[in-house]
């Protein structure tokens, strides 16, 4: 089976005060973009991430795929990863989502047993931006965005999907807190002192 990871890296992290991508924030040491490549590359066979063209980062050209001209936010750039390649499983995962590991990502995959791909709704919220799709899910979510949809959460919700809520949640590594969604200075603190915790 070829499973595919598509990185959404393209983040401007305006609220985190870095100063710099959210991709390159740092967290426990280690770059977001670090972090989160590592993640999927442990859990997929192959990698590519998703950034604008002039967005410098620290990775090799033929990862890379660049958002299409205008930009747009997230579900742009993920049409543009997910158009050209052939797959049989595709996980998409944000850069903002430090604590989840890939244990975690597997054991969400774990749970599709019947649909098209499988989200965790953490806190009563659909997490759009780490989920696992087959590709009758990819190619609606791809008739959607060309639809003219822009909200990541409404696209999603639109698919035929298992939805992992917060009693499976807590059953699986990092529990329902490894879905913190990191977009300011306090949560990446909150990860930080997490990760620093477990010794990650």
């Amino acid at each position: 089976m070829d499973r595919l990871g598509i990185l959404l890296a393209g983040g401007r992290g305006t609220r985190l005060h870095a100063g710099v991508p959210k991709a390159l924030a740092m967290c426990a040491g280690r770059t977001l973009l670090a972090r989160a490549l590592a993640t999927l590359e442990s859990c997929c066979d192959r990698v590519r991430v998703v950034a604008p063209a002039k967005m410098a980062l620290p990775i090799p050209r033929e990862l890379r795929v660049d958002d299409p001209p205008g930009g747009g936010g997230p579900l742009p750039a993920l049409a543009a990863a997910l158009d050209s390649r052939r797959y049989d499983e595709v996980c998409v995962l944000s850069v903002d989502l430090p604590l989840l590991s890939a244990e975690a990502l597997k054991a969400l995959q774990a749970k599709r047993e019947t649909g098209h791909g499988v989200a965790a709704w953490p806190g009563g919220r659909l997490q759009p931006l780490a989920i696992w799709l087959l590709p009758e899910a990819g190619e609606g979510l791809l008739r959607t965005i060309r639809a003219g949809e822009q909200s990541a959460t409404r696209a999603v919700e639109e698919l035929f999907l298992r939805v992992v809520e917060d009693d499976e949640l807590a059953t699986m590594p990092g529990g329902v807190e490894a879905w913190l969604n990191v977009n300011t200075p306090e949560e990446l603190a909150q990860a930080e002192a997490t990760l620093l915790a477990v010794g990650r």
